[in-house]
C-alpha cells in the first residue's frame, strides 16, 4: 500500500491525540556526542552503542538505573563532552550538569544514589544543578519526520532559550508525532511542536505551565510506580483533567493513584493543589492501522478514552 502523506503528516491529519504516548522514566542520561566512530547518529543508535563499541559498557552501566532513558544530544557545529541526568520521579525533579574528560568517566557515577535527594558525584565532585534544558528529536536517519519537523524547532527555540539550554537529541519515542521535545527538569513531554509554538512553550515552562494541546505526557510521577499502560492512561487523564478544570499550573495536579477496574478500564485520580481530588475513568482501545514510522506498515495504536467522573 502506497502512503501519500508521511507519518507525521498523517498524524497530523488524524489529529492524533497526543496525551499518553509517552512512556514512563525515572532518569534521563544525555550525553553529547557525534558518535562518528558509529558512523553517526543511525536510526537505531543507543541500541547499536549499547552493544559494542566505546559506549557499551557505559551505556549498560548507566542503563542499571531505575527506568533509565538514555539519549545522545548534539548542536550542529560544536563537539564537546557534555552530560546531564534529570530525576523526573521526585517532589522537586531535578537536572544536573557535568563536562566529561572522558566517556570513560561515566563509569564511576554511582547509579544508586540517583535516588537519594542530593546532588549525583562524579569522580568525587558533585554535579551542578541548572535550572532548564531541552531536547528537540532530530534523528532524521530514524525517521525523516524527526529531521524536517525537529530541525526547524530545534532552531526556533534555541534562538528564544538560548544555544546553551537546547539540543539536538536521538529518538525520544514517537516520531509520527514531531516535531517532539521534552523539556527538562520535570520531562515533560511535547508533540506536534511547530517553529512558531516555540516561544510559548518556552514561556510557559519557565512559569510553571504545560501546554495541554501539545502535551505528551510525562517522565514520571512523584512517589508512583506504575506500569507502562497504567502510566499512559494517567497521562490521558492528566490533560483532560487539566483542560477541564483549568488546573494548568505543572504543580497544580499531582497523581494520587492508578486503579485497574474491568474490561482494561482504569480509575485515576489527582489531588490539586487546594486539595480537591479530581477523578477520571480510562479506556484504551486499539486505533484503525496507522503509520508509526515512514516506510512501516500500518498497525493499530493505544487509544485514550478519558470520562471525567468527580471533583471532590
Amino acid at each position: 500500500m502506497q502512503m501519500t502523506m508521511t507519518c507525521a503528516e498523517e498524524s497530523r491529519a488524524l489529529e492524533e491525540t497526543l496525551a499518553g504516548t509517552f512512556k514512563p522514566a525515572d532518569t534521563f542520561f544525555l550525553i553529547e556526542s557525534h558518535l562518528p566512530d558509529y558512523g553517526g547518529w543511525s536510526g537505531s543508535i543507543v541500541k547499536a552503542a549499547g552493544s559494542s563499541g566505546e559506549f557499551a559498557p557505559i551505556l549498560r552501566h548507566l542503563g542499571g538505573a531505575r527506568r533509565a532513558k538514555i539519549l545522545f544530544i548534539r548542536r550542529p557545529r560544536r563537539d564537546g563532552k557534555n552530560f546531564f541526568i534529570a530525576v523526573t520521579n521526585q517532589d522537586e525533579p531535578k537536572i544536573y550538569h557535568a563536562e566529561l574528560d572522558e566517556y570513560a568517566d561515566l563509569l564511576e557515577l554511582d547509579i544508586g544514589g540517583l535516588a537519594a535527594d542530593s546532588a549525583p558525584r562524579l569522580k568525587g565532585r558533585e554535579l551542578a544543578r541548572i535550572d532548564e534544558l531541552y531536547t528537540v528529536c532530530a534523528n532524521g536517519r530514524h525517521d525523516p519526520c524527526c529531521a524536517a519537523y525537529g530541525a526547524p524547532v530545534y532552531q526556533a527555540l534555541a534562538d528564544h532559550a538560548g544555544a546553551e539550554r537546547v539540543w539536538q537529541a536521538t529518538h525520544i519515542g514517537g516520531h509520527r508525532m514531531a516535531a517532539t521535545l521534552i523539556a527538562f527538569p520535570q520531562g515533560i513531554v511535547y508533540g506536534h511542536v511547530d517553529p512558531h509554538d516555540a516561544e510559548s512553550l518556552l514561556m510557559n515552562h519557565r512559569a510553571g505551565y504545560i501546554l495541554t494541546h501539545k502535551y505528551r505526557g510525562r517522565g514520571c510521577y512523584a512517589d508512583q510506580d506504575l506500569d507502562e499502560a497504567a502510566h499512559l492512561a494517567a497521562g490521558a487523564a492528566e490533560a483532560v483533567i487539566r483542560d477541564e478544570t483549568r488546573q494548568y499550573g505543572i504543580a497544580d495536579l499531582r497523581l494520587k493513584a492508578v486503579t485497574d477496574l474491568n474490561d482494561g478500564q482504569r480509575h485515576v485520580s489527582f489531588r490539586g493543589s487546594n486539595g480537591a481530588t479530581f477523578s477520571a475513568e480510562v479506556g484504551t482501545r486499539m486505533s484503525a492501522p496507522r503509520q508509526t514510522s515512514c516506510g512501516d506498515e500500518p498497525k493499530p495504536m493505544p487509544q485514550h478514552d478519558v470520562r471525567i467522573l468527580a471533583v471532590i
